[in-house]
């Protein structure tokens, strides 16, 4: 099934603000206690994305 570019760019929206939410979050939360920043940005990454694909996932059956 395909999508409209206009829907694809609100999923990448999506997918965006997902991503600078959890940046923020885990480099408030991890990053003060002596967490590597680079390993929080790929951990907040890996959150964003799973709740991404949740997201479609969950959109697509409806």
């Amino acid at each position: 099934m395909r999508g409209s570019i206009l829907g694809e760019l609100g999923w990448l929206l999506l997918f965006v603000v997902v991503l600078v939410v959890a940046v923020y979050a885990f480099n408030i939360f991890l990053v003060p206690h002596h967490f590597n920043p680079i390993v929080a940005n790929v951990l907040a990454a890996i959150v964003a994305a799973l709740i991404y694909i949740a997201t479609r996932a969950y959109a697509g059956r409806r």
